[in-house]
């Protein structure tokens, strides 16, 4: 119907708290007038269970499915510094890029904890980083954000501690 706005688990899938926050603000600045469009390249989903999953953008199988050629490095809390410090080795971060340029596609992990990191998987996908980029970054260590970095270096041909 014209002119009547909707945010939240009316407007379909994926029905998230965080999806409907993002969606009240574009509808209250469209309601002040000002230009904006929902464009959404990500909006990570994250099961909290022990161990946590995440998920934001696309897995291996949808981006194939999609017509892709696809990088994909894994880097296994295993052989985390950190993961080893907690006592929570098992999980792993999975990064999916596009073979050609290396566009970061989607990112999954499994571990305890790993829902802090879906803030950082869905800013590299909505501002369209590379696998080069997330490499290329300085991660703090030892951290689970690291994982990210490794499988980036996975995919690239050279992970350091793996």
């Amino acid at each position: 119907m014209r002119g009547i706005s909707a945010i939240g688990d009316v407007t379909g899938e994926p029905m998230l708290a965080h999806r409907a926050m993002a969606q009240g603000e574009m509808v209250a600045e469209i309601a002040a007038g000002l230009p904006r469009a929902w464009d959404k390249r990500c909006i990570p989903a994250i099961v909290f269970t022990d161990p946590e999953i995440v998920s934001a953008g696309l897995s291996p199988a949808e981006a194939r499915a999609g017509g892709r050629e696809v990088k994909v490095g894994l880097f296994p809390f295993q052989a985390s510094g950190r993961a080893m410090s907690k006592h929570a080795e098992r999980g792993f971060v999975r990064v999916v890029a596009s073979a050609d340029r290396h566009l970061v596609l989607g990112v999954q992990a499994v571990g305890q904890g790993v829902s802090e990191l879906s803030t950082a998987f869905g800013l590299a996908i909505e501002m369209g980083a590379t696998l080069e980029d997330i490499a290329g970054t300085i991660h703090a260590h030892p951290t689970l954000g690291e994982a990210f970095q490794e499988a980036s270096l996975k995919a690239l041909g050279h992970a350091l501690h793996i």
